[in-house]
């Protein structure tokens, strides 16, 4: 369902996707607004609630390893889609630690399409 650079990772708990576009903008000289629309992009928030460390870090290696740009795959409207991406901050919040295996509370990624 979710792959970062061609790796399986765990499905996630919340994902949103946003779509933004990119102008250039900017007023004439009688005040009317110009713009040119230069691109429409997309962001893909993900979020994994009580996610394994040994997930999080197959997730953080991952990333690491294929920065700066990399591929996503994840499902869209329409069916599984793939962009070349960043990411934004990686956040994430308490753990806490369950038969000696330590659970991350709430991780969330932004990935950012190039």
């Amino acid at each position: 369902m979710l792959k970062i650079a061609g790796v399986s990772v765990k499905a996630p708990t919340d994902l949103k996707i946003g779509r933004f576009d990119l102008t250039k903008s900017g007023r004439t000289a009688s005040g009317k607004m110009v713009m040119e629309l230069i691109a429409t992009k997309k962001r893909v928030d993900i979020t994994w609630k009580m996610l394994p460390d040994s997930d999080l870090k197959k997730i953080i290696d991952t990333i690491t390893d294929n920065k700066p740009f990399f591929s996503l795959e994840y499902p869209d409207a329409g069916g599984t889609q793939t962009m070349m991406c960043y990411t934004g901050d990686i956040t994430t919040s308490l753990w806490h630690t369950i038969n000696g295996v330590r659970y991350w509370d709430e991780v969330s990624i932004p990935f950012i399409e190039q």
